[in-house]
């Protein structure tokens, strides 16, 4: 996803650990030379499950959104 909202543009990136055991779609967000990561949906193996997280930031609801959509058919579990 690449959209812009209230000044900021969002962006997402697609990231894993094999050795952990997660994927995670990651959100991040620019502010002119200020970029920050936001939030991610994990799917953790030992789990069985996602999770969205969030670092201490607020996040537009349409984003949250998009990005949960994003994350259901850009990480493939089994």
């Amino acid at each position: 996803m690449k959209r812009t909202w209230g000044g900021a543009d969002y962006s997402t990136a697609l990231r894993s650990d094999n050795d952990e055991g997660w994927v995670a779609l990651e959100l991040a967000r620019r502010r002119g030379e200020h970029a920050e990561r936001v939030a991610r949906v994990v799917f953790w193996d030992a789990e069985g499950q996602f999770f969205l997280e969030t670092f201490a930031h607020d996040v537009p609801l349409p984003i949250v959104e998009d990005m949960i959509a994003e994350s259901k058919t850009a990480m493939k579990v089994r």
